[in-house]
């Protein structure tokens, strides 16, 4: 079973020694996604995102 203090003191020495380039290059390369720009090759299109939006306005309206 994971000890969450041990587990605290890992995270926290890791972000405390890594520095600024080292964690963006790590983001690059283990989350690339993060660092695209066109939202066509995203996984959830425009329309999509727009239909979510108008189902909640719509939701919230109700509500």
């Amino acid at each position: 079973m994971l000890d969450p203090k041990k587990c605290a003191d890992i995270l926290y020495n890791h972000f405390a020694e890594i520095t600024t380039e080292q964690f963006l290059a790590n983001l690059k390369k283990y989350c690339p996604e993060v660092f695209e720009d066109d939202i066509a090759d995203s996984e959830i299109s425009q329309s999509e995102t727009n239909r979510s939006k108008d189902e909640l306005e719509k939701k919230a309206a109700t509500a």
